[in-house]
């Protein structure tokens, strides 16, 4: 079998035995297998928290990189997984949503997967999404692997609105160092900002400008920034925005404009 890389993206944490059982499957199945987690800690069946990290994660990895997303909100036996080729990557997971919050426009091939004949009723992407991973792997036509669909489960994308010189966004994610990362993006403030002021406002907090990185913020001060991802962050220097300014997902944000 050719070397292939392997992303897992999950909720199983780090206390069970479930994130060592999908590599060792997948070691086991995969000659010179390269195993990379982007994160095993998301919330408990959030896809839009899972598909937030491997959409941001996934095109910095080599073509023919396979990823797993294995958050799964519904474990039920009529759950159908699916496999997906977009720009020379593959995508394997339960079809619940999460494929559709990973793109931005239609992927090029997706397919329902055909079950293997052994299949465990509680973990059910032990065996079926390492067993298409391995296929994959090996040099299987992707097309033998299950039956091509033109559409998958939809899960409406978190998008920001704008109106009257005001866009009004929403907190999607916080990161680890508790920052806010919201949904809007640079391009929808480019397009509304003049050159004139502007305030960004969250809860009872506001900034009124956006800095163009952390460095030479005072610590302590409220910053927003586009960050990595492209997307508007509201933090505390080297402190908690999370705990200090109670910041949550699904907060509304505000950009109010001159």
């Amino acid at each position: 079998m050719s070397e292939r890389i392997i992303t897992i993206t999950s909720d199983f944490g780090t206390k069970d035995y479930y994130s060592a059982a999908i590599s060792g499957r997948l070691l086991s199945g995969i000659s010179g297998a390269s195993i990379v987690t982007v994160s095993n800690q998301i919330t408990q069946y959030s896809i839009h928290e899972a598909a937030f990290n491997l959409r941001n994660a996934w095109a910095y990895f080599p073509e023919g990189t396979i990823h797993l997303a294995l958050v799964n909100r519904n474990h039920n036996s009529e759950m159908q997984y699916a496999i997906i080729r977009h720009h020379n990557h593959y995508f394997i997971g339960p079809d619940n949503g999460i494929f559709g919050l990973l793109f931005d426009e239609q992927p090029e091939l997706m397919l329902h997967l055909d079950a293997p004949e052994t299949v465990s009723p509680t973990f059910r992407e032990l065996d079926i999404c390492t067993h298409a991973a391995i296929r994959i792997a090996a040099g299987d036509d992707i097309l033998s692997l299950g039956t091509q669909v033109k559409a998958l489960t939809e899960s409406t994308p978190f998008r920001p609105v704008t109106e009257n010189k005001v866009i009004k966004g929403m907190v999607v994610y916080l990161d680890n160092y508790h920052n806010a990362i919201t949904n809007i993006n640079r391009k929808i403030f480019s397009e509304m900002h003049s050159g004139g002021k502007y305030v960004v406002r969250f809860g009872k907090y506001y900034t009124e400008r956006i800095a163009e990185s952390y460095a030479n913020v005072p610590e302590g001060e409220i910053i927003a920034t586009f960050g990595s991802s492209g997307m508007l962050e509201i933090a505390m220097k080297e402190s908690s925005a999370r705990n200090l300014m109670g910041i949550r997902v699904n907060d509304i944000v505000r950009i109010e404009f001159e």
